[in-house]
């Protein structure tokens, strides 16, 4: 009986792991089917990364939202081109400036379509750039009639300037903010700090060329409602920015830029959205 009931028991063990050891199996059978179809998404630093996720701040005429939200303007289509060139898909995005500059840092964004070293030295380590392909040239701009002679950020000493909140202004401006001898009003538009500059809530705004004329155009008023107190020195070169990343097709965005230039794409898109940059650079 005691044998008989040994050999009972142990065939029932052998059973019950045999049935265990068929369910491990079928489990890691399924867990490998699983794997081998999960393939991890390639980074853009991979061969088959088919899509540039391309975003800015709106600035107009350069790069905004067109009626139907979907980015106009120079430097969407020469983005365009570009991807077209590469043989890759551009997707546009509009983003804050912050915002945008924490993705691009972590990869969720790779390209800025209009950007300057001297504005992104936060992202210098994360950052490559193509040759500029065009310039901004910084304005301060007051109230037509407002007297003096402008040769330095000191001649606007407690003033109130009007900029654009998380931008970054060369010429000495910045120092300027800081130690207190200008008084910095942030907007979030140039619109805002046109309305604001003729309605006397501040006394002058920091803008460039292209935006300057292109926002004074579309709100309704002349160019002959202001005046350009004071040109930057140095105006910032515009390039398409790039995460590093993506390295690799530097020298295809350059050639590609540089046909735009030969062939006169560039200089149509200048033209087409640019048409009235201020004459009033002449007559400061």
């Amino acid at each position: 009986m005691s044998i008989g009931w040994t050999k009972r028991r142990e065939v029932h063990v052998r059973s019950h792991l045999a049935r265990h050891a068929l369910c491990v199996l079928l489990a890691l059978c399924a867990v490998s089917a699983c794997m081998a179809a999960f393939v991890p998404p390639v980074h853009a630093e991979g061969q088959s990364a088919r899509m540039l996720v391309a975003v800015s701040d709106e600035w107009a005429p350069r790069i905004m939202a067109g009626p139907d939200g979907a980015a106009e303007g120079i430097c969407p289509m020469v983005m365009r081109k570009v991807a077209e060139d590469l043989g890759l898909d551009v997707e546009f995005g509009f983003m804050p400036k912050a915002r945008r500059q924490m993705g691009f840092r972590r990869g969720e964004i790779n390209v800025v379509p209009c950007a300057s070293p001297i504005w992104e030295g936060v992202l210098s380590d994360v950052a490559v750039y193509s040759e500029p392909f065009m310039m901004a040239t910084e304005m301060v701009l007051v109230p037509a009639g407002t007297k003096g002679v402008f040769r330095s950020p000191g001649d606007f000493a407690g003033w109130r300037m009007g900029t654009i909140g998380g931008y970054v202004y060369p010429d000495g401006f910045d120092a300027a903010f800081e130690q207190g001898m200008v008084r910095r009003e942030d907007a979030y538009t140039v619109t805002q700090n046109l309305q604001k500059l003729l309605a006397g809530r501040i006394d002058a705004m920091i803008v460039d060329d292209y935006e300057a004329a292109y926002w004074i155009h579309k709100g309704g008023w002349s160019e002959g409602d202001f005046r350009v107190a004071y040109v930057f020195a140095d105006p910032a070169p515009i390039s398409v920015m790039l995460h590093a990343s993506l390295r690799e097709f530097l020298p295809t965005v350059n050639a590609s830029l540089a046909r735009m230039r030969s062939n006169g794409t560039l200089r149509a898109l200048f033209a087409e959205y640019g048409p009235q940059k201020l004459a009033a650079h002449l007559t400061r």
